[in-house]
């Protein structure tokens, strides 16, 4: 492997995260993923906590800002916020689940759950408000837009194809609905 970099770390904790879940995340297990020992840790980091926060910074980057700024580009409101799903698709399946049983008993890891939320929420409430009749219909497809990414993590269903095919149908659908309405004002 050469010399061990925080990067490999915190690839070993999505690892662990995506197989274990967050029971996975300690030292000891980490560099036995590794095949070292777990003196090398704490050459790395101070102490778990540390540890925990460079994790989850990646896991926001990845998961959350580097998805969003892809489905930024999409070429209506509608494809914006489906490309946002599919982008999610493509992640770790397990990672989330993971992370977001984490957020139930760890203070630091709820804050950063709470974080993501709010940014998720807040980019399918900007994107549904161009073209929403009102914000409150803007509102009720943004909260559906983030309930359907949570639903499909935890029932395992954001892989799946059908899944994938009722959300773009629910989406081309609101969005034709809407748009109309929207156009009338």
């Amino acid at each position: 492997m050469g010399t061990l970099t925080h990067q490999h770390w915190i690839a070993a904790g999505f690892a662990a995260l995506e197989q274990q879940g967050h029971s996975g995340i300690s030292a000891e297990n980490l560099a036995r993923r590794l095949n070292v020992t777990r003196g090398s840790f704490y050459h790395h980091f101070r102490h778990k906590e540390e540890y925990v926060n460079a994790l989850l910074t990646q896991w926001e980057a990845d998961y959350t800002q580097a998805m969003l700024a892809y489905a930024a580009r999409g070429s209506s409101a509608a494809y914006t916020l489906l490309r946002y799903l599919d982008k999610a698709s493509e992640k770790l399946p397990h990672v989330e689940v993971a992370i977001r049983a984490w957020s139930l008993v760890d203070p630091i890891v709820a804050s950063f759950q709470q974080r993501v939320d709010q940014t998720r929420l807040d980019f399918a409430l900007h994107t549904s408000r161009r073209w929403a009749p009102t914000p409150a219909v803007a509102n009720v497809v943004a909260q559906a837009t983030h309930l359907c990414l949570i639903g499909g993590q935890q029932t395992g269903l954001r892989q799946d194809a059908s899944f994938t095919g009722f959300i773009k149908q629910a989406l081309t659908l609101a969005e034709h609905t809407l748009r109309p309405a929207f156009m009338k004002r």
